[in-house]
């Protein structure tokens, strides 16, 4: 299949005009130049005619493509414009602190969460409503309680929690391959029937799918607030350990971005916390 052309000879010779302007221009501009180098020593009325009808096609010609080339330059600062707009608000939306409770899925995380996410259906709007959609990683203002264990910070990928306190976490699973007629799974270990872990250890979680109709959803938003398939009680604990490396929360944006960016970036809450 051959591809398509990004420009139709028309457009591309719009977008060319101003070039083959300026190119006219400095032609007409050397044709002037020469024209007084061989006629400056003649009087007014013995030199000939410059402004002729070519000449003043030509010259309209580079006039017009003046202005257009001037349009296009708007129309670009314009879209440049737009598309750092958008950014920021996408950019205040990704890392931001969290201005109130909300729940996501089973958990409702705080007010005063650090929260770093990234939602690829975001498109930059100057308001959204509040959501979590595509949560990375965040940082509670207070310990709180998830799958069972008190944690300080979260990461969804992989799934671990920064603990808060000493704690004895169970039931303990392990992946033991020939469970599932071979195809392996996690089953609980029977070796282990709980971690002793230290706070500010991580705990790892596995954490099972959730089914959903991925052909009905295929480029659509999945589901955000109380329906966000975020469920902690289905994760099972698997090790604690601290050599891995602490959970990056970025911290809030603070860019400043375009002087006409409003300091609002979040909407109304949808209907039971939707998006």
């Amino acid at each position: 299949m051959i591809p398509a052309p990004l420009f139709s000879i028309p457009q591309l010779l719009l977008l060319l005009s101003p070039f083959l302007a300026m190119a006219l221009g400095a032609g007409l501009l050397l044709h002037g130049l020469l024209w007084w180098s061989r006629h400056r020593h003649l009087t007014a009325a013995q030199r000939p005619r410059f402004w002729r009808p070519t000449t003043i096609v030509l010259a309209l010609l580079v006039l017009a493509g003046g202005i257009w080339g001037g349009v296009l330059l708007w129309k670009m600062q314009q879209i440049s414009h737009q598309v750092e707009l958008r950014a920021h608000y996408r950019q205040s939306r990704q890392q931001f602190v969290l201005p109130q409770d909300f729940q996501y899925g089973e958990l409702v995380i705080p007010q005063g969460s650090l929260v770093n996410r990234y939602d690829p259906f975001d498109n930059g709007e100057p308001q959204r409503p509040l959501g979590l959609r595509g949560l990375r990683t965040v940082r509670f203002p207070h310990p709180v309680q998830v799958a069972g264990v008190w944690a300080t910070a979260m990461e969804t990928g992989p799934t671990r929690l920064e603990l808060a306190r000493d704690q004895s976490i169970s039931p303990v699973f392990h992946f033991d391959s020939k469970a599932n007629n071979g195809y392996g799974a996690w089953v609980k270990d029977p070796k282990r029937s709980h971690l002793a872990c230290k706070q500010g250890e991580y705990a790892w979680f596995e954490v099972p799918l959730i089914p959903y109709d991925i052909q009905e959803e295929f480029g659509k938003p999945g589901p955000d607030g109380p329906e966000a398939r975020f469920r902690p009680s289905q994760w099972t604990v698997t090790r604690c350990e601290s050599d891995w490396g602490p959970i990056e929360v970025k911290p809030v944006y603070t860019g400043a971005g375009p002087d006409d960016a409003q300091p609002q970036v979040w909407g109304p809450l949808l209907p039971d916390s939707g998006d």
